[in-house]
Formats: structure tokens, C-alpha cells, sequence
């Protein structure tokens, strides 16, 4: 166990490290896990030391948290393989035709550019914009606190320079994570006497399964199309993020 996690804490510092050079929302969360991770497992790692080499009231302290902390890492490791099951179980689209309303939902934004993550998302709308020509659509996303402008005014002049109709385009502009952004827009729908019956939400694939259970608890039929999250790197990364997004919502009896 005591090599487990010095390599587990080896390894996390090297990620923290790479981590470090980027500016990007994604990447500060690696760097934030990451180096979550390094500071544990570098702990139990000194825990097994001590237990090893000290034989009085320390050494035995360090042998009572060392089970202790083996047993949490443990329970978390299932769950984190347990949920990431489900996100995964959930990747594939599930399109429920017709489609009236397309919403595309925010994945954050560089500047006046959309990032990577969201620029999949904008060009699978623009897909669904031609295959669903009498689909209304509304662009989700509010103003983040490192953000100079609403995602949604982003995602909307991206799409309409890329040959969208703006004027099927409805910004919703006050989001600030997924929940709202399915409120908001159901709120948007009502407003303008459109129905609810029939709404596909695009989003990357990593998030249709949490995507999914929140239609269903606003109390509409799941129907998702999903993007890809972009590099290698980055889709790792969303895919852990995910992870505690999933239990959160969990935690919040939503």
C-alpha cells in the first residue's frame, strides 16, 4: 500500500505540474484535483512510513489513520468508478422527434471566443439549426465572475457568423450553471408560447447523463444530442470534473 501511494502522489504532483502553465477553467480544476490528490495520498504515504518506523503511541496512532484513510480511499475510488460508469453509460444521443426547440448550453468562453469545448457544442447546434428548419433555438449561458461578456452573446455572434438565422436564436443570458440553464430556458419557451412538449438539449457527451436527469425532473422528455469535449487532455479532465458534478447534484436532492 505504502508504494501505491507514493506513486499515486508521484504521479498527481507531475499532473498538478503540467496543469500549472494553463489559464483555462478546466485547467484549474486539474490542477485543483490534482494537487488534492497529491497532498492525500502524499499523506497516507507518510502514514505507512511512520507506522513502519516508530513502534510507540505515534507509530500506532499512524497505523489506526493509515486504515482509516485507506478505507475512505477506498469507498471513494468505488464511487468514483461507479458514477463514471453512468456518465459514460450515458454518451450515447437520444434525439425524440419532432424537435421544436433546440437548447444549446454554455461551456465556457475565452475572451470573445468560445472555447474548445463549447465550439463542438455550437457546430452540432448549427447541425441541428439544418436538420431541424423549424426549430426554435436558445443559447444558454450567464456571465461567469472571469468572464467579460455572457457566454450566451458569445455562442449567439459565433453561431450567426457561421451562417445561422439569428433570428431564430433566443439568448438566455442568466445562467449560471446546468439547472438554471434548463429553467431559464423553459421560462424563455413559456414567455414566448412555445411548447415544452418537444425540446432536445445540445451539450457535450460527458454531460447527456446529468443533462438527462434534470429534464426529467422539470418534467420533460429527455432528448440530447451530444459533442465532443475536445483533446484528449481536456475530455480526461471533463470527465473527472463531471464526476463531483454528478454527486453534487446527488447531494442536493435535486
Amino acid at each position: 500500500m505504502k508504494r501505491m501511494y507514493q506513486i499515486l502522489c508521484i504521479l498527481s504532483l507531475i499532473a498538478s505540474l503540467i496543469c500549472v502553465p494553463f489559464a483555462t477553467t478546466t485547467w484549474r480544476f486539474g490542477l485543483l484535483f490534482f494537487a488534492t490528490l497529491c497532498i492525500c495520498t502524499g499523506g497516507m504515504w507518510a502514514l505507512f512510513h511512520v507506522r513502519e518506523t516508530r513502534s510507540d503511541w505515534i507509530g500506532k496512532a499512524a497505523r489506526w489513520l493509515s486504515r482509516i484513510g485507506t478505507a475512505v480511499f477506498a469507498l471513494w475510488v468505488l464511487s468514483f468508478v461507479i458514477v463514471e460508469g453512468m456518465i459514460v453509460s450515458g454518451l450515447q444521443p437520444d434525439v425524440r422527434e419532432p424537435v421544436e426547440v433546440i437548447f444549446v448550453l454554455g461551456g465556457g468562453i475565452r475572451g470573445d471566443q468560445p472555447t474548445q469545448n463549447l465550439r463542438h457544442r455550437l457546430e452540432v447546434g448549427l447541425d441541428a439549426m439544418e436538420q431541424y428548419p423549424e426549430a426554435q433555438v436558445i443559447v444558454c449561458g450567464g456571465q461567469g465572475d472571469d468572464e467579460d461578456e455572457p457566454e450566451a452573446a458569445v455562442m449567439y455572434r459565433w453561431m450567426t457568423e457561421h451562417g445561422a438565422d439569428g433570428a431564430r436564436i433566443t439568448q438566455e443570458d442568466k445562467s449560471r450553471n446546468t439547472i438554471e440553464n434548463i429553467e431559464n430556458a423553459m421560462q424563455i419557451c413559456e414567455q414566448n408560447g412555445w411548447g415544452t412538449e418537444h425540446i432536445t438539449v445540445v451539450s457535450s457527451r460527458f454531460h447527456l447523463f446529468r443533462i438527462r436527469h434534470i429534464m426529467e425532473r422539470c418534467g420533460l422528455e429527455p432528448s440530447v444530442i451530444g459533442a465532443p469535449a475536445g483533446n484528449p487532455a481536456v475530455s480526461a479532465l471533463m470527465y473527472i470534473r463531471e464526476y463531483f458534478s454528478v454527486v453534487k447534484l446527488a447531494a442536493s436532492g435535486y
